[in-house]
């Protein structure tokens, strides 16, 4: 018999799954840049507000279709299934409640007032059903399908990738700040 996850757990999963698709988005990135001619000009140049803004945008664009996918194809996201948590689908698990559900996830999460809104209710709820939980009529659980270590390990993969991205990029990206890390010799560039 399943429970539903607690809303610690929930957020928890979401701040992981906001991490681990940031890593993944910075990996693809890097991948690009290094092959392909952009990798010096990038390296030179500082990123305006209209290009930060355009970049916001296509990772909130990334993490809704990751959002999409891996909840349509495994029921669960990695945030989620480090946490040990799991979606079930009251109506079925088709594409369109996984795009209505995502879709509202999103703007609860962007739009930090609404999210906050949102897991409040949520925890007020019997169900521990946030807003996009009910709109979709779908509920989290606390046991999942697939094994958890898979989850705890693409999650760490992501946060590597994404402090590895930030190590690279740190001053196109206006972070003006020493990591030190330029005296380990796996991070001289």
């Amino acid at each position: 018999m399943n429970t539903n996850a607690s809303m610690v757990d929930r957020l928890l999963a979401v701040f992981l799954d906001l991490i681990t698709f940031l890593g993944f988005a910075g990996g693809i990135s890097m991948l690009i840049f290094s092959g392909s001619e952009i990798n010096t000009e990038v390296e030179e140049a500082i990123l305006s507000r209209d290009q930060l803004i355009k970049l916001l945008i296509v990772l909130i664009v990334s993490y809704f279709v990751l959002d999409i996918l891996l909840v349509r194809l495994f029921a669960t996201t990695p945030g989620k299934l480090a946490m040990n948590c799991d979606v079930d689908f009251h109506m079925g698990n088709s594409m369109i409640y996984c795009i209505i559900r995502s879709f509202f996830k999103i703007i609860c999460l962007f739009t930090v007032i609404l999210g906050l809104f949102s897991y409040l209710s949520g925890s007020a709820d019997p169900d521990s059903r946030s807003w996009h939980d009910r709109i979709a009529k779908t509920n989290v659980t606390n046991s999942t399908r697939m094994p958890r270590f898979v989850g705890v390990l693409t999650v760490l993969v992501g946060i590597a990738l994404l402090v590895l991205f930030i190590a690279t990029y740190r001053k196109v990206l206006g972070l003006n700040f020493r990591l030190g890390l330029s005296d380990f010799k796996i991070f001289s560039f």
